[in-house]
């Protein structure tokens, strides 16, 4: 009777390298994106920022998958629903990620907290901002709403309910309290972040309690 030798295990996924890869990425899409703006704002033929941190990303892609594919195909046990369920989450998250190192390569204040704040970017970096959330976002959201069981719908919805209240109530109020000159003109990035938060407590609150 023939025996089947065992099959070679494979590598597991470690978590270091990805991290080190997408932090690498970002911080490079930064610093090209950055030093183009630079250049051309010194009035030198230099390629768009935008083509710049692109062909950045598509090289740290391109690392990511060299990596995915030495450990091993880690995805094949899972199921159809599982895989785009965790690339839609992940696509949101590089999303905000991409987003984050384009609105700091398109300023010139870099601090954290200037992220929000309503001052000039460069036209090639709004362009490439709108897209990527408009576009890039319902694209991923599209297939996190086809993956999601009862339990996480419901919690999505009260979180996005939540964060509607959070946005319709403080945008009116303070918009008058301003046409009273008792308050500051309204910041509508300020009052989406706060709503963004009281989204995530909700949503995270109902899931996982």
């Amino acid at each position: 009777m023939m025996t089947s030798e065992p099959d070679a295990p494979r590598k597991s996924i470690g978590i270091a390298w990805p991290i080190a890869i997408t932090l690498a990425t970002l911080f490079s899409m930064g610093v090209v994106a950055g030093y183009l703006d630079a250049m051309a704002a010194r009035g030198r033929d230099a390629p768009s920022s935008v083509v710049g941190a692109g062909l950045v990303l598509l090289i740290g892609i391109a690392a990511m998958a060299i990596y995915v594919r030495r450990v091993g195909k880690f995805w094949e046990s899972w199921s159809k629903r599982r895989r785009l369920y965790w690339i839609s989450l992940g696509g949101a998250a590089l999303i905000g990620l991409i987003s984050s190192a384009l609105l700091q390569s398109g300023r010139a204040d870099v601090e954290i907290g200037a992220l929000f704040t309503n001052s000039a970017l460069s036209p090639s970096i709004a362009i490439a901002l709108a897209l990527l959330w408009s576009v890039g976002l319902a694209v991923t959201m599209a297939g996190y709403h086809r993956t999601i069981d009862d339990h996480e719908e419901r919690a999505w919805l009260w979180a996005g309910l939540a964060g509607w209240y959070a946005f319709i109530i403080p945008a009116p109020a303070w918009w008058i309290l301003h046409r009273a000159e008792l308050a500051p003109p309204a910041d509508a990035m300020l009052i989406f972040v706060f709503s963004m938060v009281v989204n995530a407590v909700v949503y995270l609150w109902l899931k996982f309690r």
